[in-house]
């Protein structure tokens, strides 16, 4: 029997590496190896750069030929890891576990969203994959001009949403997008696996069966 938590009213899900996986484990880690640079530097110039897709709606690829641009302005190690980009397109797919859950949890009365550092073109993705209709809304920090953890885009999430957010569960599979849980007040789960996920819903008084 499935169980509710009267506490929580909102269980949000990272789109990228929750919702959807990619068949790479660590594309930053691929691009640099290929252009020969430490992954320790590469990591640091996306990060530095990320915000001009995640915040000023740059599509993703435009954006990490930029990080590329900063090390190489090799035409063929360009090549080579957009080579790697594309590829890592192909190789994605749904969580479809997860997906069959989704339905469970709303059935208990919880709101479910996705909330993405991610580009408008994720609602088109939401359609190609007919998932869009799963979530009662999808929060994407391109659109809102903020990024995650910065407080002012879970913010415009809880309003959406319509709750405190001592009410919300979010899920995310990188540790830096639930920086400042605590001070902004949501509950915080970090996605390392679909059992893992359900273990932490059910130590927070969430139990699908």
């Amino acid at each position: 029997m499935a169980t509710p938590n009267p506490n929580i009213k909102a269980i949000v899900f990272d789109f990228n590496g929750v919702i959807q996986f990619s068949g790479l484990t660590d594309l930053l880690a691929d691009i640099a190896d290929t252009i020969h640079v430490p992954i320790a530097d590469f990591r640091k110039r996306y990060f530095e750069l990320n915000h001009l897709s995640n915040v000023d709606n740059l599509p993703w690829e435009q954006m990490i030929l930029r990080v590329i641009e900063t090390f190489t302005d090799s035409a063929d190690l360009h090549f080579k890891a957009l080579e790697i980009v594309a590829n890592s397109q192909s190789d994605k797919k749904p969580n479809q576990e997860l997906l069959t859950i989704i339905p469970k949890l709303k059935a208990l009365g919880y709101k479910i969203a996705i909330f993405s550092n991610h580009t408008s073109e994720l609602r088109a993705e939401l359609k190609r994959m007919d998932i869009d209709s799963l979530f009662d809304e999808v929060v994407i920090s391109g659109e809102i001009g903020f990024q995650k953890p910065n407080g002012k885009a879970f913010e415009v999430l809880f309003t959406k949403l319509g709750v405190l957010p001592s009410e919300v569960i979010y899920i995310d599979d990188t540790s830096r997008s639930l920086e400042g849980a605590e001070e902004i007040g949501y509950t915080p789960i970090l996605f390392q696996g679909n059992a893992s996920l359900m273990d932490d819903l059910r130590k927070l008084g969430i139990i699908i069966e």
